[in-house]
């Protein structure tokens, strides 16, 4: 009972952090007119949905005493989406807060969240939660990956609006 428990308390600590990282892009979203700027926020935050609803159906099969069904088949085409990163997106987030402490703050959230899914793979024995968090490393890495890159490239132009000059 202790091992369920415990499973369940990880599942939910993995939830939380999808719906966090679901409302930081949905706010990013919202925050910007630029449509690339948009889409790349608006279709992050729906792969962190769907993130968050594979973890919604775990919970509730084991709640449930049920065997965790083996959501690779349906999870294949979630992480397709690879944005076209151009020199007016970059410029566009690096020139507003909001947006650039969007990309800080999802950096820190996948950061977490590629953290806690490989501590459940090492955590569990049932070979089909194990398989599903590691594919959960994969996509949340992939994530971390991408937003590293538009934060570097960003920043030049986050310190030119800020009028830095190294000394």
């Amino acid at each position: 009972m202790a091992l369920t428990e415990n499973l369940l308390k990880s599942i939910k600590k993995a939830m939380q952090g999808e719906m966090d990282s679901v409302t930081l892009y949905k706010s990013a979203a919202a925050h910007t007119t630029d449509p690339s700027v948009k889409d790349f926020f608006a279709r992050r935050g729906e792969e962190e949905r769907e993130h968050y609803n594979y973890l919604l159906q775990y919970y509730q099969e084991i709640s449930n005493d049920l065997v965790p069904t083996d959501l690779s088949v349906t999870m294949g085409g979630t992480q397709e989406y690879n944005p076209i990163i151009s020199e007016s997106f970059l410029k566009r987030i690096g020139q507003d807060q909001i947006l650039f402490s969007a990309i800080s703050t999802a950096l820190l959230l996948e950061k977490d969240a590629i953290d806690h899914y490989r501590k459940c793979m090492e955590e569990t024995d049932l070979l089909t939660l194990k398989s599903f968090f590691g594919i959960m490393v994969k996509w949340e890495t992939h994530h971390y990956e991408d937003l590293l890159l538009i934060q570097k490239d960003a920043e030049v132009h986050y310190w030119e609006i800020n009028q830095f000059e190294p000394f």
